[in-house]
Parts: structure tokens; sequence; C-alpha cells
């Protein structure tokens, strides 16, 4: 998934975090001038308001959030005022670059400053981060939500709009142009002054609400522990996970050589091996209990998070003129509309339903066949990771631990490399870098770049028909206690292609660990996972939008994961497996028996898994279009999402909780995935018939040839242009809704 800060207004479709940098890195600029603010800044003294593209990560403390950020805001509110105080009735008076242009300008110089704050939360949590970040939160917050509801800058954005140097825009300025005006008319602009006070002040709780539920999250994950001292109770566990077990417990100083212990967690890289292949029941089901009631009840409880996330939710869409937060934040989007991607979700479900069912009598009939003691009914939830991973090594005789050894994280990468290299004409070269302790004042040698964790690497990408620098980016792949969970990449920075200026971007996730002196072996999620990421920053570092603002990953929310999802299907392709995957320690290549039945196994209750994103897709959707009349029964949402998602849910007993407590794509951040959950098949559905169509042969062989029409046609033209017609000028027709479960085996036409 990728992380983009957004103005709850629709102002402005914001990078994560942006600077103006040159082609050469270190770039710096002097700094803007705003009224009241020195116009020479001490660096060392605030380095978070640093420009330049070589971040001094170890700076970033803690104790310079507040002061460094009270002065972006002190600038922006500046530059915001220089914008609004333009005359509308002076003849030639405005013009793109100072009014349009110099509100994009502004959000980049600010959001370079607060996107180094949100990044390090999200990577590098520590208890005074946390109080510094909450302490300035709602006041950027207050800053966005009234810039988008500044009668004084609207005036000035809406008179500009009418003038004729307006209409005589090139098409992409003139589209910028309308997304900022349509953005002030949907963020309130237009509204009464009482409606805009009530407005700012929703933003301000939501951000407050959602940063909690996050927290929440990620205090409730790392506050439950399980430490198993008999290895006995082990049994099933493949060994390479028990070594990460035992690794776990020594990091923690709870094991020893002379005294082992194993440690388990719930980080997914932790608890998903051990409900898969432990043998004890017993120990399954007390890791199950810890996953199905985190952040219900006790201490990190969320539920009540949950609820205001919703009532300020739809208070606001009230408040905008809409009835449901779901028609607020589609209007712009693919679907348009609640009713339209609901009506997918249901369309879908209904062709998944046959095969959902089957699948499930299919596991039970097997169980039956290998278990004396299963009587048949349904099952328990901790049984169900266990004897699905049992079915699937038996009717496919697939162990997905034995592919580990021929996924080193070294091969991965050079794999990927080498095959976007080719596939878009592009050169990717590893920098120099160096992690220094933050706080130590230490300065990173000439020539090499700054990381914040010893395992982060830095890149450069260049094209490789003219030798320009395009693009920069990080990757971070490994989990940490300090670091969220799940996968990322945030489009940093959107350069100016006119001026030579380079993109800007970083990839994280929680992948499988290296331990001890050995290399990080990866599973095969792990891969498509990472090749998932991939795919969204080759969409930002190729923009090559003449605006800034419409580069990349700024297209609508259901169209961004098309490039993503499209780029999966590569490390599922055995020609391109054979180029990478050797096994770390001999370079065996992987077997081609193996890669057949990893192949074969691949849409293995393909339908289950369809299904499941589909429930979560179904309760976003429900929640947030009906949220008006489920605030006034004051039921549980927890209890609402389970009676709500049987029909797509596989029966157990006990029934297992939602995920809505712990379901940070919906409640992290005041948009995020809201109402947006369904993106991911809406755009898997596309990227399904655009793969199998355009990059297949008709005899089956890969057609490679076709990356560089990808790459014009769909990469580098960002938002220029509306999705349903980069999507037509690629494939050359209108989408077949079908292909996604053609790809998953659930139709076969």
């Amino acid at each position: 998934m990728k992380s983009t800060l957004i103005l709850l207004s629709g102002l402005a479709i914001m990078p994560f975090f942006a600077s103006c940098g040159s082609v050469d890195v270190p770039a710096e600029k002097p700094a803007q001038t705003a009224v009241g603010v020195p116009e020479e800044l001490d660096y060392e003294k605030h380095p978070f308001l640093n420009p330049s593209l070589n971040i001094a990560w170890s700076r970033l403390t803690p104790d310079k959030i507040v002061p460094d950020v009270k002065i972006a805001l002190k600038r922006a509110r500046a530059n915001i005022d220089k914008i609004a105080a333009l005359p509308t009735d002076v003849p030639g008076a405005l013009t793109y670059e100072n009014t349009v242009g110099a509100l994009w300008a502004n959000a980049a110089e600010f959001d370079f400053v607060w996107g180094k704050v949100t990044h390090l939360e999200s990577v590098a949590m520590s208890d005074e981060f946390r109080k510094a970040y909450a302490e300035i939160l709602p006041e950027v917050s207050e800053y966005e939500t009234k810039t988008g509801l500044d009668e004084r800058l609207w005036s000035v954005i809406k008179a500009y709009s009418e003038t004729e140097d307006a209409k005589k825009l090139s098409p992409q300025k003139a589209r910028y142009l309308k997304k900022v005006c349509d953005g002030f008319r949907d963020g309130g602009a237009d509204l009464p002054a009482a409606q805009k006070r009530e407005l700012t002040e929703i933003s301000k709780e939501l951000t407050t609400v959602t940063q909690k539920f996050s927290q929440n999250v990620l205090d409730a994950t790392n506050a439950w522990r399980k430490l198993v001292t008999d290895e006995s109770l082990l049994a099933g566990l493949p060994e390479s996970d028990k070594a990460a077990a035992l690794a776990a417990a020594k990091k923690a100083g709870l094991a020893t050589d002379e005294k082992p212990a194993w440690l388990f967690t719930l980080q997914s890289i932790s608890y998903g091996p051990a409900l898969k292949y432990l043998e004890n029941e017993a120990l399954r089901k007390e890791i199950w209990n810890a996953t199905d009631k985190l952040c219900i009840g006790g201490k990190f409880d969320n539920s009540q998070n949950m609820l205001r996330i919703l009532e300020l939710r739809q208070r606001e869409a009230e408040i905008l003129g809409e009835k449901n937060f779901s028609d607020l934040v589609l209007k712009r989007r693919m679907a348009k509309n609640g009713d339209t991607a609901m009506e997918f979700i249901n369309k879908l479900y209904m062709q998944t339903k046959i095969a959902f069912d089957r699948e499930y009598n299919e596991l039970k009939a097997f169980r039956k066949a290998n278990d004396p003691a299963y009587d048949g009914g349904d099952f328990k939830p901790w049984d169900l990771a266990f004897w699905t991973e049992k079915m699937r090594r038996a009717n496919y005789a697939f162990n997905a631990d034995a592919v580990k050894p021929y996924f080193s994280e070294d091969n991965v990468m050079k794999g990927m490399f080498d095959l976007h290299e080719r596939l878009y004409n592009i050169d990717i070269v590893e920098e120099k870098s160096v992690y220094i302790e933050p706080g130590s004042g230490k300065t990173a040698p000439a020539g090499t770049f700054e990381v914040w964790h010893p395992q982060v690497k830095f890149y450069s990408l260049y094209d490789k028909a003219t030798g320009k620098k395009l693009g920069i980016f990080y990757t971070d792949w490994f989990p940490r206690e300090s670091k969220r969970n799940g996968a990322w990449m945030n489009p940093c920075y959107a350069g100016d292609r006119s001026r030579g200026e380079i993109n800007y971007g970083l990839v994280c996730g929680n992948m499988t660990a290296p331990i001890g002196d050995a290399p990080a072996l990866f599973t095969h999620y792990d891969v498509t996972t990472i090749y998932h990421e991939f795919g969204h920053l080759m969409h930002h570092l190729l923009g090559n939008a003449e605006i800034p603002a419409l580069n990349g990953t700024s297209v609508a929310w259901d169209f961004v994961e098309l490039p993503s999802q499209l780029n999966e299907n590569w490390c599922w392709e055995p020609e391109v497996l054979a180029s990478f995957a050797k096994h770390y320690e001999t370079g065996e290549p992987f077997p081609a028996e193996l890669v057949e039945k990893m192949t074969r196994a691949r849409n293995f209750q393909s339908a289950y898994q369809q299904m499941r994103q589909l429930s979560f897709a179904y309760a976003d959707m429900f929640l947030h279009m009906n949220a008006k009349e489920l605030l006034k029964d004051g039921k549980k949402l927890n209890d609402i999402g389970i009676e709500i998602t049987e029909p797509l849910t596989w029966k157990m007993s006990p029934t297992p909780n939602t995920n809505l407590n712990r379901f940070t794509h919906l409640f992290r951040s005041p948009v995020a995935y809201a109402s947006g959950y369904y993106s991911y098949k809406w755009a898997e559905a596309l990227e399904a018939d655009a793969f199998y169509s355009v990059f297949r042969n008709a005899d089956g062989s890969l057609n490679y040839d076709k990356g560089m029409d990808f790459r014009k046609k769909i990469l580098e033209k960002g938002d220029t242009e509306d999705a349903d017609k980069l999507f037509r000028d690629f494939v050359g027709r209108d989408p077949d809704w079908n292909a996604i479960n053609v790809l998953h085996g659930i139709s076969d036409k």
C-alpha cells in the first residue's frame, strides 16, 4: 500500500514529504523567506528544516520536533498570507505561478519538514518521540484544515481561475487548477463561518483520535509475548522459524545458548508460522486468542476510538453536503460514490460464493479423512491455518517454507532490479550509506548517505538512454518494535522535471529478518510484497508529469494499486524466478519441480482469500455508508462487523472477532483507506486484465517489450489524465472485470 498525506479539504494531493533539490545529491536551496521569519536558519539547531535531500537522520531527535515544526508552520502561514493578499481586481496581477503554483510550493516546503516527522513516527517510535509528536499534531491538523477553508485564499484562487490567463493554461496546469478549485469547494471553502469552524475542530480531533488508535495497535502488539521453554511444544515448526523465535528470545534477554527459550510475538512473521505449523493445539489456541483480542478490551481497547472516528467522519460528510463519508471520499475516484463501490463488492461476492463454500467443504473433508477425532463440524479458528497448510502440502506436495533458501535478500533484490531495468530501460545503483546514532553529533563521511537504521539501504535510479538521474530511494525491509506493522511506499518528493529535479521515495516492510550471520531468507509472500511496494515506487520515481502535484501515485485511489498489484505477477513467472532464485549456500537454481508445485498451489483456496478481502471491503463500506444509523444503536462495531460479514466468512466455533479494532488501514489517519479498501480488488481486477492481455503473448510467453509502453502510458503519466482513459490507452479497450476471477481460478472465462 502507498502512504500519502492528504489535506482533509481535498485542497492538494501532497507527497508524504517533499523538498526541492537538483539532480545531484546532496542538494540544497536557500530557505524560502517568509514574513517574520529569519532568512537564514541554523540547521544545526533546526535540523528538520534543512532542505538537503541527503537527510541527516541522526540529527532529527525528538526534542527538535516541536520547535522546528512551529517554525515551519509560521513560514507556511506567512506564505499563505502572501498569496491571499494578492489583488483580485488588478488586471494581470494574478498568474499561475503566484497563485496555484505558489500554493503547491508552500505545501511541498512544509511537507518536507512534517513528512520527516511522520516517517520517523512509522519507523523509529520512542516514548520521547511520541510525546513530541502528540504535542504538535493538533496544530498541524488545524493549519491544514484552515488553509482549505481560508476565504481570502479561496477568493484569490477562484479569481485567477476566471481570468483569461487561466483559460490559456497547458492541459496539465489546467487540470491541476481544476483539482485545486474542486478541492476548495468540496472541502467547504464556500460554507458559512460557523461550519468552517466546526470542520476545523473535527479535523483536529480526528487527527488526535486516529493517532491514538494507531498507537494502541502498536503498543498492544508489542505488549504481548509468549515465551516457550519446553522445546517439545514446538513440534512441527520449521527450523528457520524456530531459529527466529530463539533469536528473538536471546535479543530480549530471555534465553541463552545454555538455557534456550523461544519467543513468540504478535508480529505476523512470528505468529503466522506458529498458527500454521505448530502441532500443539493448546499453544496455537493461546497465540490465536492473543491475536483475536488485540485492542479489544483492556488498556489498549480501540472500541470507543472507532466509534468516535466514524461519528466525526459522518458529521464532516454532512457539513460538506454528502449523506455519508463514502460519498464524500469517492466523488473524485473511479467509483464516484459508495453505491458503485458496494455494487462492485456485491457482484464479486456473488461470483466468488460458490467456490468459497466448496473450498470449506473440501477442507472439512480433508480433515475428516486425516483426523479420526474430527466430527466434521465447524472449525476452531486456531485450527484453520494449521489444517489449510496440511491440505496444501498433501494436495500439492508444496511446503511454503522450502522455498526460503532460494529467496535470500541479495538474490531477490538483484533479480527485481534486473527485471525492472529490462522493463523500463533504467539503471539502479546502490549508494554508500551509513547509520549514525541519533543525537551523537557525528557527521556522515563525504559521498555517503545517512540512513535511519543500520538495515536501511539507499539507491539511485538512472534513465539508461540518457544517463540522467531520475530518482533516489531507501529500502527498509525488516521488523522492529519501534516500527509499525505492514508494508508501504512513501512518495517523498515529486521533482519538477523541467528543471531536472529528481523524484524521491522509500519502501518499508516487515519481512523475514536475517538470523545470526545468515542472510535474510524470504518467503514467497515476502517476495510478492516487496514486488508490490516496488511497483508503487516505480510509479512514483518514473513519473514525468509537467506538474509535480500530478506525479505518479497522485492518481485516483482505486487506480493507484494497479501498478503495484500488476508487479506481483512477475514473481510468479517461472522464467523470472529462474533468473534470480538460487540457493543462498550452494547457488543451485530454484528446482523446476518446486516452481511447478508453487505455481500449481497459487490458487489454492483462492476463493477464500478473495472473500476475505471482500469481507474487509464490505465492512469498511457498510460502516461508513450507514454510520448515522449505526451510531444510534449503541452496538459495538466489532459485533456489527461479525454480523454483517457472516456470509463472507467461513463459520467457525467460537466465532472470531473482526479485525476492526486493529484495522489501521481504516482508522490510523483521518482518511487513509476508509471507504477505500475495495480499491485493492478494484485495481486487482484492472491489473489482472492488463498483465495477462498485454504482457502475455498468445503462445504464453512473456512480452518484456511492453514494459516501455507501460512506463510511457501509465507510470510516467501519473494523474495527468483520467484513470479510465489511461487504462484504455494501455490495454486498448475498456476493462474486463472478470479477469480477476480467471486469474484466481474462480472462473475459467
